[in-house]
């Protein structure tokens, strides 16, 4: 027999994140779970829209497939959709070298070099920006995602990102009106183009790696929320988004010392390529909850369950990405949720990649909008998050240190699923388990893995 230890008890829920179904039976068990305390609230789960659009030859015979399984399979809700500073340019070179008119040596000397449309940036000349890069991302993965959380009953949130690798500092990065003013163009080319615009601004992808500082963040943050606000919008934003955890505090610090900026600012996001630490990660916590912001956690190539785990519960993240949605297979390194065998150019084959498959335990379960509640364990080898949807249903998800078996109590009667992914198992989905009151529930953790615990 298979099961996990898992016992809950519920208490009463607050009308902001729904009812558990049904009364409560039991009382308090291994795990506990407290609806009264509240943790953070979820926006959604992360990937960077790159699946091979423009650098694999087969991506039309797989494109279907892959955004079928990222929205359906894996849960994935939120979307980078990135802006890089050449953008605005006198020069399309992205459709240059599409064309075969140029190498993509050359085009890519471009991406980071952007020509100033004019020389004053409260007057948008719409011949100094192109946006045919952007437009295939939102063409080829953005708006076919969009149509699968709809089709879902659910939105996809949209992040966009600017991208601005460079040593030496451009004009978006020296002049916040001129950073203003790309972000003005590419929101009014968006709502024109497709009717919608972005849910978020993410200011700067990683600034430690170019000429970017905390500063200049909260600078052009504060110019572009009031010029968007002027054009009638108004996003989210997000930064500092460093490659160090540790560094996101003092970009933030810095950042705050501008006037207006944490005012306009709703997340304070990370990396987790160095400075990682838990002491990082309670800091940035601790600057969140003082300011009311969200935390996310929105790159790192090779993180996987445990650091989901926690950036959920020590770094508070409301938002989580591992990076892209999919890449040839050569290389399963953990920087995209799907791999795909590409050496039969007619039937690529797209496969889970190997780190995704226990992420698939968290992200499918825990749909935008879930409030974190309250979770403790009795056993040192159970770790347990525990949240309730909009929906009402509670979701539990157990990172187990090793296999286990446990009584399950204090939840209420109903239906549940049973679902775990170990190193040697993927999405075992252990019989539906109908609670009636004077029962418990009893299932075993054959080993090392996550198990997740859903109401029906």
């Amino acid at each position: 027999m298979r099961s996990i230890l898992l016992c809950l008890a519920v208490a009463t829920a607050a009308a902001s994140c729904g009812d558990p179904k049904g009364p409560i039976v039991t009382g308090d068990g291994t795990i506990t779970v407290d609806l009264a305390t509240r943790h953070q609230q979820i926006v959604g789960w992360e990937a960077t829209a790159q699946a091979g659009q423009t650098e694999l030859e087969t991506f039309p015979a797989f494109q279907s497939e892959v955004l079928d399984r990222t929205a359906n399979q894996l849960g994935i809700n939120r979307v980078r959709l990135e802006i890089r500073s050449g953008a605005e340019n006198d020069q399309d070179y992205f459709a240059l070298w599409r064309s075969g008119s140029i190498s993509r040596d050359a085009f890519r000397e471009t991406w980071y070099a952007p020509v100033n449309d004019n020389a004053d940036p409260n007057s948008i000349n719409s011949g100094g920006f192109h946006f045919t890069e952007l437009d295939d991302d939102v063409n080829t993965i953005v708006e076919p995602l969009r149509q699968r959380l709809q089709a879902r009953g659910e939105r996809l949130y949209v992040n966009l990102c600017f991208v601005d690798f460079h040593s030496e500092a451009g004009i978006t990065a020296t002049d916040p009106d001129e950073y203003a003013e790309l972000m003005v163009a590419t929101f009014q080319h968006l709502q024109s183009q497709y009717g919608w615009v972005p849910d978020a601004v993410e200011i700067i992808l990683e600034p430690d790696n170019s000429s970017w500082n905390g500063t200049r963040i909260g600078e052009s943050l504060v110019a572009t929320n009031a010029r968007l606000a002027a054009a009638g919008f108004n996003p989210d934003f997000i930064a500092p988004s460093t490659t160090n955890m540790t560094n996101a505090i003092e970009y933030f610090d810095d950042l705050a010392a501008v006037p207006g900026a944490v005012d306009a600012l709703t997340e304070l996001s990370y990396h987790r390529y160095s400075g990682v630490s838990t002491s990082s990660l309670q800091t940035i916590a601790s600057r969140a909850a003082t300011h009311g912001l969200n935390t996310s956690m929105l790159e790192h190539i090779g993180s996987g369950y445990e650091s989901l785990h926690q950036d959920l519960k020590v770094g508070m993240a409301s938002a989580w990405s591992q990076f892209t949605i999919a890449w040839d297979d050569q290389i399963d390194d953990g920087g995209k949720y799907y791999v795909v065998n590409v050496s039969n150019p007619t039937e690529p084959e797209v496969r889970m990649a190997l780190q995704t498959r226990m992420l698939r335990q968290y992200m499918f379960y825990v749909r935008a909008g879930a409030q974190r509640v309250g979770a403790t364990s009795g056993d040192s080898q159970l770790d347990p998050l525990a949240f309730v949807n909009p929906d009402g249903k509670l979701v539990v998800v157990v990172k187990a240190a090793v296999g286990r078996q446990f009584d399950v109590g204090g939840i209420p009667v109903g239906s549940y699923g049973i679902n775990y992914t170990t190193f040697s198992e993927f999405d075992v989905e252990l019989p539906e388990f109908n609670l009636v009151a004077g029962e418990s529930m009893s299932v075993t953790m054959p080993e090392t893995g996550v198990v997740t615990i859903y109401q029906k």
